[in-house]
């Protein structure tokens, strides 16, 4: 099926450069000591990985974020450019370096990130604010890898335009979602729903408890947690519905939340119904999560059609 309308969703957020430890050799003690086989480079970053998706997904693709004035900062401006995204956005900072992550991959295809912020502490409201006076947006997508005033500025200054906000809160954090109420979606994986609401999903009526909990903290309209190898769980307020998987065999988690979070933002601002966005998003995640490597690893729409043809 075929997209009725292009949307025009804006991402602020996150552009790193990833290092990526691959194929354990010895495990270590403690997650310390491990021994890789190789590793991989890659341009990241929360924020610039959704921003790729929804270009390579369809969508007229925005990115608000800020990258330092070095050869990791000008190839990922050139890299997302590369892939249909709009960079008029992106400010080059010439006193902060280009933000950094490295992840350990375990055996589990689950890994272990730290992340230098650098140039993403950068991205302030104003940045966000210019975009926004600019540009007609049909949705604006938002993580947590930058100044948590700027993700409070952004969907305070997106609802005073009606512009429906999703906000996907990784990397895991507690945070305050006061300023945060009546949201569109909130959509956090295992590890971020435990950080909002300290309940650890072990079932679906964990999944509903902690829906419940975040609905209630944040007053969105819907809330989409992503379980990994358990699918998706919608709670609208009413209704709770878990989404099973598609059945994948899963290499490398990169990159899949970031997926699934594109999907779902294209299929609404698009007018498809939840249920099929929701689908969709799993589809999308599923893709993903089967080929290694992050920001590479993105499945565009016509893969994603493809896939759900022969997954009904």
């Amino acid at each position: 099926p075929l997209l009725m309308v292009k949307p025009k969703i804006l991402v602020v957020g996150s552009i790193n450069y990833d290092t990526i430890y691959q194929d354990v050799l010895e495990e270590g003690v403690n997650d310390n000591g491990i021994v890789y086989k190789h590793y991989t480079t890659a341009n990241g970053g929360k924020g610039a990985n959704q921003a790729r998706a929804l270009a390579l997904m369809g969508a007229y693709s925005y990115m608000a974020g800020c990258v330092g004035n070095d050869d990791y900062g000008h190839s990922q401006i050139a890299g997302l450019k590369e892939a249909g995204v709009n960079t008029d956005y992106i400010r080059v900072d010439d006193c902060l370096q280009t933000g950094q992550s490295v992840m350990l991959m375990r055996k589990n295809g689950t890994y272990i990130g730290a992340n230098v912020l650098g140039a993403n502490s950068a991205v302030l409201p104003a940045l966000v604010e210019n975009a926004l006076q600019n540009e007609q947006f049909d949705m604006v997508v938002m993580q947590l890898e930058m100044p948590l005033d700027t993700v409070y500025h952004t969907y305070e200054i997106a609802a005073k335009k009606n512009i429906p906000v999703i906000l996907d809160p990784g990397p895991p954090k507690s945070i305050s979602l006061d300023r945060l109420k009546g949201i569109y979606i909130i959509s956090p994986n295992e590890d971020e729903t435990e950080g909002l609401t300290g309940i650890h999903i072990h079932n679906e009526s964990d999944a509903l408890a902690a829906a419940k909990r975040l609905l209630q903290k944040s007053n969105a309209e819907y809330v989409i947690l992503k379980l990994g190898s358990r699918g998706a769980y919608y709670y609208d307020g009413q209704l709770g519905k878990l989404y099973l998987p598609y059945p994948v065999n899963a290499v490398d988690s990169t990159a899949a939340g970031d997926s699934f979070t594109a999907e779902l933002a294209i299929s609404l601002a698009s007018g498809r119904p939840m249920d099929e966005a929701i689908q969709r998003a799993n589809a999308a995640g599923a893709i993903c999560v089967s080929r290694y490597g992050g920001q590479l690893s993105v499945p565009s729409s016509d893969e994603v059609n493809r896939f759900l043809s022969k997954n009904r």
